[in-house]
């Protein structure tokens, strides 16, 4: 049954009735105004009714078929809901859909204010009702509008970037763009012409749905300055654009009745591919959680409090009465369904900047690990320096983009690392340039930079610039616990290319690390548009790198003699040297033995030191590079090292005895081992006090019960960060631990 309107465009509802009975339906256009309706007779013969017309009549009727338990399509709840624009555009604001800035006042003058900043658009709170939306730039221009009824719904005026009017559609799955010219004048303007809709609209339209629990809806989205707004909703637009539009709709109501018939809701749970702000089943009762939800993450002001109030008492007269029990009878044959488009696999972009050791790239491919192992389980491409990339196990579904090395050197300067006849403006160049065509290339629905917000030298920032213009690719800025000192940090995000990069083109700082341990946020000051981008994911736990990794080390592990094992690691290498020979020349156990790896970047000069007080030893090992340490530190029982983070999270996860010995230059190790320390996690030894004999003192030491970071320390990142993503791209994430953010606490309770 379809209420429609008699003596208006009922647009296309005859056709859709008449796909109803080729389906094998029984449907009936029910004109309001011109039918008597009688509610308790009508209930017994139709199992869906179809709420068209949503004029003061027409929801009338819908809530009397409500009431009497009947089923409508769309629930009379939402309908009554997206009537009001002031509750609309609350829900959608809470779902994080980007909606222009909105203003409700009880009278037109306390708009003022707000009309100094720039033009308003002034329109009905309530779709019913005749008022015209007027633009207005100046306070003449809003008294000349005359008399408004209150309360005064305002919103701010974005002027489109193009003369089409954009409308997106929703029918169950899919989702279709309909560009109309604005005004339209013929036929065929009025019906307008496909377009192809971008990541950002697509996950736009499934934010919109999701917030009401719906599939069948319109949007319609203004693009103004590179940036998109939705500027209205509705529950049962004409689909006027949409290919095979009447047909398509047909089959979702057929559908939609089948599943009342077997007394499912009518709209698929799985519909929207995104994590719906109060559930498919919002309106099952008279509790109205999507507007309760949409007052608790957003402050309203008394008059809004007044109108929606004014809403919840309407609507809770007409849904506390429970629906009787469907009827089970079949309403008609299966038909083959109408093509569908798959969507695309989620696309991950990866920077690592490289330039010193495998810190970046090793944290970013244990991230990438986790994403692909999640349900998303999206594409993924490093971008990275060739020689590291190269080097590290990687999953199926990762591949790696390259970028020609570079050297920092202690003054902060950058130089080529093998390209020696190139300067290093033209390397930089040429990175830039490699950036820019891989992800113009690949088009991700994510970039995850890792550490500097511009990349080396700025080298990002036109990639970001264009992401940001395209809207179709979020941002993430990834970031270790400790980047440096509170001072250092300071000085060198004192530069405004930095925070305004964060500013202007980060979606989100996912920071793996725990703020019971250190804060960033505190610690370094971020200003509040910063901080509020700031998700803490807890340390990445390193465990689950084994799978990749032990296929590489096997041999070594089974060549090496039986007893315990003491590990010393360096991370690169490239100022290691005084940690590895003070441990070759330390005293082990009896049962011991030691392996060094001195890692590919430690000067030749003392990597042949090292070998030659090697030979003069047994039970000494010493490795130049091994690709993933982490199956050796699994295998230890000691570990000596230098306190990077990916260290300090390896023997974090495997729970094992560890000396830390900080670099000092940069405060950033030390910060964090001292921290670690406190909470009883690890040993640190001042560089200073490293010798040969400090650490055959504490080899010997008996180190008591293996130390665990359990209830201390948080180290659920990789479980956290796909969630993380799934947040930012607005799909279920799957049964994963939920976002922390920055006001959250993580570590220890």
């Amino acid at each position: 049954m379809l209420l429609g309107r008699s003596f208006t465009d009922e647009r296309g509802m005859p056709e859709v009735v008449r796909l109803l009975g080729e389906l094998g339906a029984t449907a009936k256009v029910l004109h309001l105004g011109d039918d008597l309706i009688d509610v308790a007779r009508v209930r017994l013969d139709y199992d869906l009714y179809v709420l068209k017309n949503r004029k003061d009549l027409g929801m009338s009727v819908a809530a009397d078929l409500h009431r009497a338990g009947a089923t409508l399509l769309n629930p009379y709840p939402v309908a009554a809901l997206l009537r009001d624009r002031i509750v609309t555009f609350r829900v959608l604001r809470a779902a994080g859909v980007p909606v222009p800035e909105t203003f409700v006042a009880s009278h037109a003058s306390q708009l003022l204010p707000a009309l100094d900043r720039g033009p308003l658009i002034i329109r009905s709170h309530r779709r019913a009702r005749p008022r015209a939306s007027a633009v207005v730039s100046n306070a003449a221009e809003l008294a000349g509008l005359g008399p408004m009824d209150e309360p005064v719904f305002a919103q701010r005026y974005h002027p489109p970037d193009g003369p089409m009017h954009r409308k997106i559609y929703s029918i169950g799955s899919e989702r279709f763009g309909v560009l109309r010219a604005r005004p339209a004048h013929t036929a065929a303007e009025k019906l307008g012409h496909q377009f192809t809709l971008t990541p950002e609209l697509e996950d736009i339209a499934r934010r919109c749905g999701s917030a009401f629990g719906i599939d069948l809806f319109g949007v319609d989205v203004v693009e103004s300055e590179g940036r998109t707004y939705v500027i209205d909703i509705s529950s049962f637009p004409g689909f006027k654009g949409v290919p095979h539009g009447a047909r398509r709709l047909a089959r979702y109501i057929y559908g939609a009745a089948e599943r009342a018939v077997r007394g499912e809701p009518i709209v698929p749970g799985d519909s929207l591919a995104t994590r719906p702000v109060a559930g498919h089943h919002a309106f099952q009762g008279s509790t109205l959680d999507l507007v309760l939800q949409a007052l608790t993450t957003t402050p309203a002001t008394a008059e809004e409090l007044d109108e929606i109030q004014k809403l919840v008492d309407e609507i809770r007269l007409r849904v506390e009465a429970p629906a009787p029990a469907p009827q089970a009878r079949s309403v008609g044959p299966r038909l083959d369904p109408l093509d569908t488009r798959e969507a695309p696999a989620t696309r991950v972009a990866m920077y690592s900047q490289g330039m010193v050791g495998f810190g970046h790239i090793r944290r970013n491919a244990s991230i990438a690990q986790a994403l692909r192992a999640s349900p998303l389980s999206p594409a993924i491409v490093m971008i990275a320096e060739a020689w590291q990339a190269g080097a590290l196990p990687m999953p199926d579904g990762v591949d790696c983009v390259t970028l020609p090395a570079l050297r920092r050197e202690p003054d902060g300067a950058y130089n080529p690392r093998f390209l020696l006849d190139v300067s290093d403006k033209e390397l930089i160049a040429l990175r830039a340039r490699v950036i820019r065509s891989a992800i113009k290339t690949f088009v991700p629905d994510v970039l995850v930079v890792d550490c500097l917000p511009v990349g080396v030298a700025g080298e990002l920032t036109r990639t970001l610039a264009r992401l940001r213009k395209g809207g179709n690719t979020r941002c993430v800025l990834g970031l270790r616990d400790v980047l440096q000192d509170a001072e250092t940090v300071r000085r060198d995000w004192s530069e405004r290319a930095q925070l305004d990069a964060i500013r202007d083109y980060y979606d989100a700082i996912w920071v793996y690390g725990d703020p019971a341990v250190f804060d960033p946020v505190r610690e370094y000051d971020l200003p509040d548009y910063a901080a509020a981008k700031v998700r803490y994911t807890g340390y990445l736990d390193q465990r689950p790198r084994l799978e990749f990794a032990e296929a590489q080390t096997a041999a070594l592990l089974e060549s090496l003699p039986p007893g315990r094992l003491l590990l010393c690691v360096v991370g690169g290498g490239h100022d290691g040297g005084a940690l590895a020979e003070a441990f070759v020349e330390a005293d082990f156990p009896p049962d011991a033995t030691g392996v060094v790896v001195t890692g590919p970047l430690m000067p030749r000069e003392t990597r042949q030191r090292l070998h030659r007080a090697a030979q003069r030893r047994t039970r000494l090992e010493l490795l130049e590079f091994v690709p993933d340490p982490v199956p050796l530190i699994e295998r230890a029982d000691r570990v000596v090292a230098m306190g990077g983070y990916n260290t300090v999270c390896e023997v974090l996860s495997f729970q094992k005895h560890a000396l830390i010995v900080p670099r000092v230059t940069e405060p950033e190790q030390e910060i964090r081992a001292r921290r670690m320390q406190e909470l009883g996690l690890l040993d640190v030894l001042h560089p200073d006090d490293l010798t040969p004999k400090a650490l055959t003192e504490w080899l010997a030491r008996d180190p008591g019960p293996r130390p665990s970071a359990g209830g201390r320390v948080d180290m659920g990142g990789l479980t956290r960060i796909p969630g993380l993503l799934a947040e930012l791209l607005g799909v279920p994430a799957g049964p994963l631990q939920p976002a922390v953010p920055a006001a959250a606490e993580v570590g220890p309770t």
